[in-house]
């Protein structure tokens, strides 16, 4: 079969520092950090940041750590503020979760950039995808559901989690790089994973686009069956090649990362990429991502920096495929999102 090539790759909490030193390895720790999650509660990357925030406190890398949630994400007052946050970082750090779906908000509601918004920090974990399909559907393997889709993209529904995050993106890029026009694509967003797989069973959708790890269950259970994943290689317990494999050259992770405020002193983002690496560094937080299968896809300072600039011009470029903008500049503030 061919194939074109695209390559891409309020409630809150409180951990607080037991006795003993907080010191570690010569190095500062911070007296109080306090990290935004834009989501709900037990949603998305929520079980990550409280994770990293006891991690934090476990390595006595900071004294105490708060998490605050902003369910539906940041409205323009929180994030304005946020931005505008000043104070020495080891004092009273604020830090903000980001992700590829922060991204694509931003660039859909005509927000300014999370790039140029913030001080990226680092690139944390990240997610693989699958697309999986019922156990009994008549598509048996990717090249079946390549066929159908190239034939009609408009009758073959797939469901996954929002409309422009990140499953809707790398569907996007999936059609891309099979040469289909991304605007003929018909996707179908849901707020969360049981109602995504509710519409998979009841026949709403033909396959769905999501978390590797969140399937293996219901691969295991022979519910659903694994067309492909987004991985470099196969992943332990879904039996199914990566699209690499199939010569489509794309790889990618729903990512998960910190940003500072965007007028840090040099001082103190030098402190908050210091405390990122420490934090990665410690084998508790190698242990716990390790447990939960998330991938450390770590990337800090200068580094994340430029690596977020790109991935925000990837996913403009993506959105707009979709149809959901009108324009894929990333100079079109006021003027870019797709009107009815």
């Amino acid at each position: 079969m061919r194939r074109r090539g695209f390559f891409a790759f309020a409630a809150g909490i409180m951990v607080v520092a037991g006795c003993g030193s907080t010191r570690t390895s010569g190095a500062s720790t911070a007296n109080r950090l306090s990290i935004i999650a834009p989501m709900a509660h037990g949603q998305s990357w929520d079980l990550a940041v409280r994770t990293l925030a006891t991690v934090l406190v476990e390595a006595k890398l900071a004294r105490t750590v708060g998490v605050s949630n902003h369910p539906g994400g940041l409205d323009a007052a929180t994030m304005n503020t946020f931005s505008a946050a000043h104070g020495p970082f080891m004092s009273d750090g604020q830090l903000l979760l980001t992700g590829m779906p922060m991204v694509a908000g931003a660039e859909i509601t005509n927000a300014a950039a999370v790039v140029d918004s913030t001080t990226p920090l680092a690139r944390l974990i990240g997610d693989w995808a699958a697309l999986v399909v019922p156990a009994n559907s008549n598509l048996r393997t990717f090249d079946d559901f390549v066929a159908v889709l190239r034939r009609d993209p408009a009758g073959l529904v797939v469901g996954g989690r929002s409309t422009g995050g990140s499953d809707h993106v790398l569907y996007g890029m999936i059609g891309k790089c099979l040469g289909v026009d991304a605007r003929l694509l018909e996707y179908s967003g849901y707020p969360g994973w049981s109602e995504t797989v509710e519409a998979l069973y009841d026949g709403r959708v033909a396959a769905i686009l999501g978390s590797a790890r969140s399937f293996k269950k219901e691969i295991a259970a022979h519910r659903m069956r694994p067309l492909v994943v987004s991985s470099g290689q196969r992943i332990d317990g879904i039996d199914a090649p990566t699209l690499m494999e199939l010569e489509v050259r794309l790889e990618y992770s729903d990512w998960c990362g910190l940003l500072g405020p965007r007028d840090m002193r040099p001082e103190d983002r030098d402190a908050a990429v210091a405390l990122c690496d420490r934090l990665d560094a410690t084998p508790r937080w190698q242990e716990v991502c390790a447990a939960n299968d998330w991938n450390r896809v770590y990337l800090s300072g200068e580094d994340f920096r430029q690596w977020l600039v790109t991935e925000t011009g990837r996913t403009r470029g993506v959105l707009y495929d979709l149809g959901l903008l009108k324009s894929s500049s990333t100079r079109c503030r006021g003027g870019c999102v797709k009107r009815p």
